[in-house]
Order: C-alpha cells, then structure tokens, then sequence
C-alpha cells in the first residue's frame, strides 16, 4: 500500500512540475515562424539543378575528350579515336541549343565553300588546337533554368540551359592566356561572336 501511495505522489510531482514548465524561447519563437514550402523548394531546386547541370558538363567533357586524355599525346595515338565538335552537333537528343546547331553548321558550309577555313580555327568546346590535361567542371552557377560552368583547364564558361529536364549548351566563353597560363594573349570572346562574324 505504502509502494503504491508512493508511486501516485512520485507521478502527480512529475505532472505537476511538467505543467508550471515554460515553453522553451527557440520553441516559441520558431512557432510563428515555419519555412514556406516556397522557400524550401526554390532552394532545393536551385541545388538540383546545379548538381544536375554539373553532371551533365562532365559527362559531356569525359565522352569527348577525358577518356582519351591520359593517352592522346602519345605517337601511338590512333587521332581518329577522337570526337569532333561536327560530331557533337549531330547528337540526338541535342546537346546544343537550336542556335549553336545553326551557326556551327553553317560555319562547316563556308568552310567547304572557302575549302578552309571560315570562323572556327580551333575546338571550341575545348578551347584548344592542342588539349592537354582532364577538363573538370570547377564551379557551377544555376538561377532560374540557366547555367554557368567553369572550366579552369580549357579556359572557359560554359552557358546552357534547360531544355525540359535535360541541359543544352547555348554558348562558350573563352579566354587565351600564354604557356604559362597567367598572360592574356588576346581578349575574351566567346562562340555565338565568333561564329557570327
């Protein structure tokens, strides 16, 4: 009898002092203020779409030229093996935006016109006659459907945008630096200026 009367005065103190117990300042503070689910999901998208965008480029950039980039300078090296920016241009679904497709095909035009050379004397996705070195994505910037990717080995941004749920390039920006990769031969420029000259 003494075990239970004891146990009811135990559970009635523990009650007692539960119910004269303040809420807590960061519990009645964060009551009024709950995230928006606006807020939670623009962030969240944002996130995703640089992750998604960051994926894309580099799996981009280990097709065309990464996996032969350890092997290419070798003398051995079929040249062959290598993918080419005329290549890219046919890829189905696109990889290129609509106008990137139509100025790079109508520069491949004046070139067999001049039997030359028209506007593009180099590779531009690699910004390079010569590419050395792995081109990894180093920073990536999404807002509102749009992309920017650096690419510190080649020199250059890449711009894209989305194209339903997948990514399409829309331009390249470039900039030239000597051997030692810190003085600026030539001022920046990008594809579209280059291509529509």
């Amino acid at each position: 009898m003494k075990t239970v009367s004891l146990c009811c005065v135990v559970l009635c103190m523990l009650f007692l002092c539960a119910a004269c117990r303040k809420p807590s300042t960061t519990a009645s503070a964060n009551a009024g203020r709950q995230s928006k689910p606006s807020d939670v999901s623009s962030g969240t998208a944002a996130a995703s779409d640089e992750q998604s965008c960051k994926v894309f480029v580099q799996k981009f950039y280990d097709w065309y030229w990464n996996q032969f980039a350890d092997e290419a300078d070798k003398p051995s090296f079929d040249m062959h093996r290598l993918h080419s920016y005329h290549e890219v241009v046919r890829i189905d679904p696109p990889v290129l935006s609509q106008e990137l497709i139509r100025l790079i095909k109508r520069d491949e035009k004046l070139s067999e016109e001049a039997q030359g050379i028209a506007n593009l004397d180099f590779d531009p996705f690699l910004n390079s006659q010569d590419s050395e070195g792995k081109y990894l994505v180093s920073s990536v910037m999404a807002v509102n459907g749009q992309c920017e990717v650096r690419i510190e080995q080649g020199h250059l941004v890449a711009e894209l945008k989305k194209s339903g749920s997948a990514w399409v390039f829309t331009n390249f920006h470039y900039s030239f630096y000597s051997d030692d990769g810190k003085t600026k031969q030539a001022s920046e420029t990008d594809l579209i200026q280059i291509l529509g000259q």
